[in-house]
């Protein structure tokens, strides 16, 4: 039955769906519909999230994570997702299947302590929903050599690299693995403009390049502390130690360079272009069946409102070009492959230049989808048998035309945009219609699309758009809270408090990442007078999301299905 709120919600319903369907420009555009229900309810979704890593020490203690909690209250947050199974694969609660931490940074974290009973307990002293995240497929954190792929690296990911050497001056030398890395001494690296600034130092020099030609030369101990972005169009060699003799040597302004660029596939941990996250192959059948066991034993052994799949995906576009990989996908296409890695994609020979397509470059895509789809199928099945009524969410990134390079949909299912990488059954891959909701990191340091106007920005990095694109992509499926990444507002509390509004004006809901930046800028006042009444999450009102969705399906024609055809 539907409490108070629920009826409410339920009458809104009731009464669009009595009307006759509106003309097809008066229809409510997908994710309408649930603004319009949960608005005039009362119902917002008010998130903040607890990131193990950054908040370990802050929470390691029963007096500090209540403090916390009362500021939640005081603040009307309804919602907190305490992130339980951390970025390095350890957990923080009692676990017989996943390894405990123990030290983290030079911090021996408490033995007998477990943060999610005591998160559970506080928020139910409070009225406050407690979700526990996991990082589903990340089990280390390369920065820190810390985790169980350290322990056990068989399980690892495999990464498709690549290795370039450049001629010029008639002299060859061959380029670091990879692209946009960190630069290390005696070595050459390449970065495009994506790579942001980089910084030059005594011991470093740098060649601009422009096309195929060498614009400018740069020698770093006539620099200190200078730094240089790529140029659009063109890239950057940046040598340290004896690679920037070698580019002071041979790097003629004016002059042609050439690039060779060969194939590389190696481990995870290996790889200079995964630079934190040390990730499994979600393909994997061993590492499929941990993930779930995770998720059965925190259902199974907590009185959880709900978990939060994080990382639930591929390390990158770059991952998963293992033999087991490569097994799985012919066996799913129904083809072998004649050349592999280049019938997916190969790299262009210059830095920065666009990966160039091999012929089953869009069923790769469609078929890690439907990867992380099928796990993600099972791990609810494991989670609700065990907890009956328990919510399900997932954290992703709101970017969702390039989203597709981790290997997840998270879009409604049937969402056909129509972009150039999406193979005809790729609308099928989407996951959102079996969650309670989801949180889109709507991340942009600019709240609104007229903002973005007057400063000459694009519009598509701001918060509005992110969030109207997440609401459009998940239609009525499930609800969907705009998350907010406080470092992008930091100074700037008037410019934090216009993204909250845009969050809530163009979502269902607001996600605040992370707890860490709301102690430190001293935020919570913000959210006092934000949220100066409290609300309920509409995930947590029973029965609302189904009725929503029945409604939708009244007002408006089934979506066109899929193309017929593709891969099987």
């Amino acid at each position: 039955m539907l409490d108070r709120i629920g009826r409410m919600a339920g009458t809104a319903l009731l009464l669009l769906s009595a009307v006759s369907p509106a003309p097809a420009q008066e229809t409510p555009a997908p994710g309408e519909l649930s603004k319009l229900v949960t608005r005039q309810a009362g119902l917002e979704g008010r998130v903040v999230w607890m990131d193990a890593s950054a908040n370990l020490q802050r929470l390691s203690t029963r007096d500090s994570l209540s403090g916390v909690f009362d500021r939640c209250r005081q603040a009307n947050i309804n919602t907190v997702v305490v992130d339980v199974k951390a970025l390095s694969g350890h957990v923080l609660y009692n676990s017989k299947v996943a390894p405990r931490l123990t030290e983290w940074k030079g911090f021996t974290y408490p033995t007998s302590y477990d943060l999610l009973l005591q998160s559970m307990l506080e928020g139910r002293r409070r009225g406050i929903k407690v979700y526990a995240a996991i990082n589903v497929f990340c089990e280390g954190h390369k920065l820190l050599k810390s985790g169980p792929l350290y322990t056990d690296p068989t399980r690892q990911a495999m990464v498709y690299d690549v290795r370039r050497t450049v001629t010029m001056d008639g002299a060859t030398w061959p380029l670091a693995t990879g692209e946009n890395i960190p630069l290390t001494r005696d070595q050459v690296v390449s970065a495009d403009p994506s790579a942001g600034p980089r910084s030059l130092g005594a011991d470093d020099a740098a060649v601009i390049i422009l096309g195929d030609t060498i614009d400018s030369v740069i020698d770093g101990s006539l620099v200190v502390g200078g730094s240089l972005t790529a140029p659009s169009g063109g890239h950057l060699l940046l040598g340290r130690g004896s690679g920037a003799r070698w580019l002071l040597e041979h790097a003629r302004v004016g002059e042609r360079l050439g690039y060779e660029a060969a194939p590389v596939i190696q481990p995870i941990l290996n790889s200079p272009t995964e630079v934190v996250g040390a990730f499994v192959n979600p393909a994997d059948p061993a590492s499929r069946e941990y993930a779930w066991r995770v998720v059965s034993e925190l259902a199974e052994n907590y009185a959880l409102d709900g978990i939060v799949f994080d990382r639930m995906r591929f390390a990158s576009l770059r991952t998963d070009f293992s033999p087991l990989s490569r097994q799985l996908f012919e066996e799913w296409l129904g083809k072998k492959l004649d050349r592999f890695p280049e019938d997916i994609y190969s790299y262009g020979a210059s830095p920065g230049s666009e990966l160039q397509q091999g012929p089953y470059f869009k069923e790769w895509l469609e078929w890690r989808a439907k990867t992380i789809q099928d796990w993600l199928d099972k791990a609810i099945v494991l989670a609700r048998a065990r907890r009956p009524g328990i919510g399900l969410g997932v954290y992703v990134g709101s970017w969702y035309e390039s989203y597709y390079g981790v290997g997840v949909n998270w879009a409604r299912t049937g969402f056909s945009p129509g972009y150039s990488w999406m193979s005809p059954r790729y609308p099928e891959t989407g996951y959102a219609d079996k969650l309670s909701w989801l949180s889109t990191g709507c991340y942009y340091p600019i709240a609104f699309r007229d903002d973005a106007r007057q400063l000459g920005n694009s519009e598509d990095l701001t918060v509005q758009a992110a969030a109207e694109l997440s609401t459009k992509a998940v239609g009525d499926a499930a609800f969907v809270y705009a998350g907010l990444y406080l470092l992008d507002y930091q100074g700037r509390p008037e410019e934090f408090r216009r993204a909250v509004r845009a969050a809530l004006q163009h979502s269902q809901g607001v996600m605040f990442f992370d707890l860490v930046y709301l102690e430190e800028y001293g935020w919570w006042s913000i959210l006092n007078e934000v949220f100066a009444a409290p609300k309920r999450a509409p995930h947590e009102v029973a029965g609302l999301q189904d009725a929503i969705q029945r409604t939708r399906r009244a007002l408006m024609p089934a979506e066109a299905p899929a193309p017929s055809g593709g891969t099987p």
